[in-house]
């Protein structure tokens, strides 16, 4: 089952409060649960990450990345993936990484048993 996407702001707002903040080299998730059937997966990118062009890569490597660790992902948790400056050009190993140090730990916090 494919994680449901964040589109609107205010699903994006719920998601990152409250919830556990786990920071990498290549990018920041934030945790959370939430009440829904689906896990909940946002993806977002500022302007510091850099132009549409960066931007836009930045989001479709996490997406490719969740994607791969779909089945990782349980119901009723709510994950937003911040992309960083190293997120359109680190090496995708790297983030693969860096994306499964973050569930992990992201699981250590909310003592998630399914979450990883």
């Amino acid at each position: 089952m494919f994680p449901k996407t964040i589109k609107k702001r205010a699903e994006f707002l719920k998601a990152s409060r409250d919830g556990v903040r786990v920071r990498t080299n290549s990018f920041i998730v934030l945790c959370r649960k939430n009440d829904g059937e689906f896990p909940l997966v946002g993806y977002t990118a500022s302007r510091k990450v850099g132009k549409a062009v960066l931007r836009n890569k930045a989001k479709r490597r996490l997406r490719s990345l969740v994607r791969e660790f779909e089945a990782k992902f349980s119901p009723g948790y709510s994950f937003v993936f911040i992309a960083k400056n190293e997120t359109a050009v680190a090496r995708f190993t790297d983030l693969r990484s860096d994306f499964m140090h973050c569930l992990t730990k992201a699981k250590a916090y909310l003592g998630a048993a399914g979450v990883v």
